[in-house]
């Protein structure tokens, strides 16, 4: 029993310190998005996790959308490659990356 509790993530503390759910809202704009991964990882940082209880952490914060997108992409990929950088890259390529590319998309057509 103590075992588990051990590698529960400290979803109450992170969420003191500050840390957010996401969901990944379809009205969620690129800065919204940056500053939740930005807060999330300072967070971490003040608790001085560990990569893997960064991984531990940010799951526990995901939420709809974003926890089935999370569970998809983990589905097939090996376990090897799940860590805290993996999450980090692929959520910037999911969210970030591609709102970026929306919104430059979105500004070009509204030029007159």
């Amino acid at each position: 029993m103590d075992f588990m509790r051990l590698n529960k993530p400290p979803v109450d503390k992170i969420r003191k310190y500050g840390a957010k759910d996401f969901r990944a809202n379809v009205d969620d704009d690129l800065e919204r998005i940056e500053f939740w991964l930005e807060n999330s990882i300072r967070v971490f940082d003040e608790l001085s996790c560990t990569p893997d209880k960064c991984l531990k952490c940010v799951i526990s914060l995901l939420r709809d959308s974003a926890y089935h997108w999370w569970n998809t992409l983990v589905s097939v990929v090996s376990r090897e490659r799940v860590t805290w950088d993996f999450f980090q890259e692929e959520f910037y390529n999911k969210y970030i990356s591609q709102r970026f590319i929306d919104q430059k998309r979105k500004e070009f057509l509204e030029l007159k």
